[in-house]
């Protein structure tokens, strides 16, 4: 069934999935991607471990981390910790409110036992793919945090064995010199704005003191 699901969602937005998905669904692997500004990007994966069927401990979720994605960057395809580098881990109990799942007043309140991988890179190449391999057990489900654009509606896509996501592009940061000239130009900006206050302040002052005089 979610095989034939997944043709519905193979691409950022499908209407599908948050009717399928409406109750919590602990079977799945929730993956977040946030795209920094500054180009970096966070990958964040919690598992319910009491509904996983594969993924059921922290010493599980270990294991699996480093062939859990793949990423594609033109010819080049490599799992994910050989890109990344070593992940984070730690433990959560409540849902993200984030995720696009339609949880329920009621789920978002409960507590679970929730183990989070995350890997913190900054791609080589901005524009990338993540797949899952070849044969993994897990149903997916990735969506989209792009920091670049706060009031954008996040973008999601279901995943299983050999799916990749549609492609993502990282934010591409300032050049440093770049950096350095808008520091300057802001800072020579704000300077000739204290400047010109200054001015003024000072302009109104000698005014009001020479009208006292006059009045005198």
């Amino acid at each position: 069934m979610i095989r034939a699901l997944r043709h519905f969602a193979v691409t950022w937005g499908a209407l599908v999935l948050p009717l399928f998905v409406c109750a919590h669904n602990g079977e799945f692997l929730l993956a977040k991607l946030t795209l920094r500004p500054d180009g970096s990007c966070v990958l964040r994966l919690t598992v319910d471990t009491e509904a996983n069927f594969n993924l059921q401990n922290r010493a599980q979720l270990t294991q699996a981390a480093d062939g859990l994605f793949l990423v594609s960057a033109g010819k080049e395809t490599a799992s994910l910790g050989k890109v990344a580098g070593e992940p984070s881990f730690f433990s959560e109990t409540k849902l993200d409110p984030a995720a696009p799942l339609g949880h329920t007043p009621e789920e978002m309140v409960k507590a679970y036992k929730l183990e989070v991988v995350e890997w913190t890179w900054t791609p080589a190449s901005p524009k990338f793919l993540l797949r899952l391999p070849e044969m993994s057990p897990h149903t997916v489900v990735l969506w989209l945090n792009d920091e670049t654009k706060p009031v954008a509606k996040p973008r999601w896509v279901m995943m299983i064995a050999e799916d990749e996501s549609p492609l993502i592009t990282a934010a591409t940061p300032l050049p440093d010199d770049l950096k350095l000239r808008m520091l300057i130009l802001c800072g020579g900006v704000m300077i000739c704005l204290a400047t010109l206050f200054t001015g003024i302040g000072l302009y109104i002052r000698k005014r009001r003191r020479d009208s006292r005089r006059a009045q005198a």
